[in-house]
């Protein structure tokens, strides 16, 4: 089956954004089946530390906050769940991808299960997805420059503006072959960071009132919003699939590397929030930044962080670019690159904006990310591959046959058996009872999942929107006399409800 890769443009000859106009001798290629070739240099192992730039982001730093919201036995089984069900999404589009395999991109998918409407229907989905996602990562490298200059209070307003100059030569990187010598060291910069963390966290005493709990200690509305914090920081891989898919040396070893990823981000976010929590209880800091010192390890581990949030933002600014890109990835052309340019300059701007208008910011993109990132792992890969099976069904050849990603390497999903064509399993690439039942399961869980977690930080943006500050105001303090003021105003709000004569001697 021919599949149109992008509306008007294949029709009027011009290539796919995703496909390189000079084919490179040195590198390994495959033909798309219309004559032009894939730039394929990045190899599973290579593409394992990229997807773990892009789901490894800011959210592993507050897991423990949320792990202490929802107690032991709660938010184990989340943590453990909402990484299982990224998995098995992230294998679903595989699956996807071996009975569609000349899609290109999500838009491309939706288009051709679903028609115009449900192109753009995906492409605004994916586009506010990443969007805002890219707003939330600027806004952390602004209040992470704040952070950096603790003893001089820094607006939001000019932090934003310096990371933003930062960000501009690494928004101009088009390739994820690029990306993923860097990725590499991204994620060996988030394993330092959590080190620096633990270590500094044995010098701190635990609050004499701290308590852990088996069973979920907090209200509903907590409990909801760390589900949600639990998805957030698990899910990923899906936007960029067909993309990353593309740039495999090997596409059928993609499933290796969920093999590698799913127990590596397991091990981080258990193993810090189980640390923490079991440290510090349910006075756990929020964001476990906080918890460093106030001399070169803060600055040290600050610095960690804003290359670790640098690369995850032009992981997804790449993959945000891509759906709009009328050249090649490969193409270097200064027409390519001036395109590229002003794309990212328009994201840049727009995030910057966003970021500082709003004093809710967090909580906005927290309910937007409710909404979206339990949508797009949830919902969209079952229904992908549900309507690709009904579509084999109808007869299209190239479907039935299970052909795509190069054949072989499937992981088992779909019926089994027959020809032994990896997942798609069976003659005609259908699916087995027990693999619709699941699908089904999937989807109905992600219809109860997403509206109790969008209601739940819907909630909290609404109480915290009755205190908001005007635009482009300076932020919060985070200065070390602003947090050690902080400090001392909850101790003796604290001492008062034990002894009101001390507390009043303590003021």
């Amino acid at each position: 089956m021919t599949v149109d890769a992008s509306p008007g443009r294949e029709a009027k000859g011009e290539k796919s954004p995703l496909l390189p106009q000079e084919h490179d001798a040195g590198a390994i290629s495959a033909d798309d089946g219309g004559g032009a070739h894939i730039h394929r240099s990045v190899s599973w192992v290579l593409l394992s530390f990229l997807i773990l730039g892009e789901i490894a982001g800011q959210g592993v730093f507050a897991l423990p906050l949320h792990l202490g919201r929802l107690g032991w036995l709660a938010g184990t089984v989340t943590c453990v769940g909402a990484l299982v069900l990224n998995n098995v999404s992230l294998r679903i589009m595989y699956e996807v991808s071996r009975r569609l395999p000349d899609c290109r991109s999500q838009g491309d998918l939706a288009g051709t299960l679903f028609g115009t409407a449900g192109r753009a229907f995906a492409r605004v989905v994916i586009s506010l997805y990443l969007f805002s996602t890219l707003s939330a990562y600027l806004n952390s490298l602004g209040r992470t420059i704040m952070n950096e200059m603790y003893s001089t209070r820094v607006c939001l307003p000019a932090a934003t503006a310096a990371a933003l100059v930062v960000l501009i030569p690494f928004a101009q990187l088009r390739s994820y072959g690029d990306i993923t010598s860097i990725s590499l060291v991204s994620f060996a910069a988030v394993l330092i960071l959590v080190g620096l963390i633990m270590s500094a966290s044995s010098h701190v005493e635990r609050d004499a009132t701290a308590t852990t709990s088996f069973w979920p200690p907090s209200n509903l509305v907590d409990s909801l919003t760390s589900v949600g914090g639990f998805f957030f920081a698990s899910g990923g891989g899906q936007c960029a699939f067909f993309e990353y898919l593309s740039e495999m040396e090997r596409p059928q070893d993609y499933h290796r590397t969920l093999w590698l990823t799913t127990p590596m981000l397991l091990v981080l976010y258990f193993g810090t929030a189980a640390t923490m929590y079991s440290r510090f209880g349910d006075k756990v800091p929020g964001f476990l930044l906080d918890i460093l010192p106030f001399d070169s390890t803060r600055l040290l581990g600050n610095s960690l962080f804003f290359f670790h949030i640098i690369v995850s933002f032009t992981i997804l600014n790449t993959t945000l670019l891509r759906g709009y890109a009328s050249y090649s990835v490969t193409d270097n052309s200064w027409a390519a690159k001036r395109e590229w340019g002003m794309m990212s300059a328009v994201v840049l701007g727009g995030a910057y904006v966003v970021t500082n208008i709003f004093s809710v910011f967090e909580d906005m993109t927290a309910a937007l990310g409710a909404l979206l990132v339990t949508t797009v792992v949830l919902i969209f890969p079952p229904v992908y591959l549900l309507s690709a099976a009904r579509l084999a069904r109808g007869g299209d050849a190239s479907v039935e046959s299970g052909e795509g990603a190069e054949g072989g390497g499937g992981d088992g999903i779909g019926r089994g058996g027959g020809d032994s064509k990896g997942g798609v399993g069976g003659e005609g690439g259908g699916l087995g009872t027990a693999t619709w039942v699941g699908l089904y399961l999937m989807i109905l869980f992600g219809m109860v999942v997403i509206p109790m977690t969008v209601w739940g930080a819907m909630v909290r943006l609404i109480h915290d929107a009755q205190d908001t500050a005007p635009p482009f105001s300076c932020g919060p303090c985070v200065t070390q006399q602003c947090i050690e003021q902080i400090k001392n105003v909850s101790s003796i709000a604290m001492l008062a409800t034990r002894d009101p004569g001390a507390a009043t001697s303590a003021r």
